[in-house]
């Protein structure tokens, strides 16, 4: 039932959207990707090329597509919840937009790297980080700390660039934070099998092996909570239920920190096209918590009622995500 849509809603939308009412009742605005620039790239781009991609992409906004969507009454919440600016919104909309693949300036230039940890073996940590800020430290760090807490295997990284597992992806590379899943395809296009995609703001509390344990036997490693709907736009939301049959605010909210796959699950490609297709549209990366809220629905259709969550993957502060004894927490960036 889900795939129908997969197969008829991106062609249906991208090529014949009309204003209208659907038949699911909410106001239909064209699906224009709003993170594309008009910028052709070539596969084989020099570093000038890819600092002026850059440079175009750092010129497009997304506050008039924002704007359409955000309605400041529905995002106060009660004294419990966290309450979500506009701005908030806005400056996670703009992280692909604002990313730095190349500081030529700076004389720093896109890595990318397989690393062999404590002998090798054969699991992967997929990390990725653009030039900005404090990410970069933090993801060699990261690998640093690895090394210390025992784990043997790979982390295959990138620093700056763009993953291109199959060397189209770099045109949606202002859809926030969709290299996560773009960065585990091309780990699964190097041969690696059993993935763990770590942020890289991440630090290891204690070894995560076991967590490929559970990967080899569960097919899948993730975390959950309640759903998170301050973080959600209510017209994204019908976009995504519209294109999936998933209300996102009506299941478990997948947190995406941490997440570890066996890559040949026999339903992982399709996982990877839909994710790719949803990508393509952008609307539904239109939230507080764009890759998440894309995953959730995802996560829905594919694994949810199979594959229960893992407790204590990460906690988001230290002293409890200590006492909690998680496997990692969230550094300050």
């Amino acid at each position: 039932m889900h795939r129908f849509w997969f197969i008829l809603a991106p062609f249906f939308f991208l090529q014949h959207l009309i204003s209208g009412e659907n038949e699911i009742g909410f106001k239909v605005r064209q699906l224009q990707n709003p993170f594309l620039v008009d910028f052709k790239i070539s596969k084989d781009h020099s570093f000038e090329e890819l600092d002026a991609y850059q440079e175009a992409l750092r010129y497009l906004k997304v506050y008039e597509i924002l704007s359409q969507r955000y309605y400041a009454p529905e995002n106060k919440r009660g004294f419990y919840q966290k309450s979500v600016k506009y701005d908030d919104f806005a400056n996670r909309l703009h992280k692909g937009l604002w990313q730095t693949f190349i500081d030529l300036k700076g004389e720093r230039f896109p890595v990318s790297k397989v690393v062999e940890i404590n002998g090798g073996g054969s699991d992967c940590i997929v990390l990725f980080s653009s030039l900005d800020r404090v990410y970069p430290q933090h993801l060699l760090t990261l690998v640093e700390a690895l090394k210390e807490v025992g784990f043997q295997g790979w982390v295959y990284y990138r620093l700056g660039g763009y993953p291109q597992p199959t060397n189209s992806e770099l045109m949606y590379a202002g859809v926030p934070y969709a290299f996560k899943m773009f960065m585990m395809e091309e780990a699964k296009n190097l041969g690696f099998r059993y993935l763990l995609w770590l942020d890289s703001s991440l630090l290891p509390l204690k070894n995560p092996q076991p967590l490929f344990d559970l990967i080899r036997e569960k097919g899948v490693v993730y975390k959950d909570v309640a759903p998170l709907p301050e973080f959600m736009l209510e017209q994204t939301r019908l976009d995504i239920q519209l294109l999936t049959g998933i209300d996102v605010l009506k299941c478990r909210h997948l947190r995406m920190p941490v997440f570890g796959i066996d890559t040949n699950l026999s339903w992982f490609p399709s996982f990877l096209k839909d994710h790719r297709d949803l990508v393509r549209i952008g609307t539904p990366f239109v939230s507080g918590l764009p890759e998440e809220f894309v995953l959730t629905a995802l996560k829905e259709i594919y694994f949810a009622k199979d594959i229960t969550p893992t407790p204590n993957l990460v906690g988001f502060h230290f002293v409890p995500a200590v006492a909690q004894k998680n496997y990692f927490y969230l550094r300050h960036h």
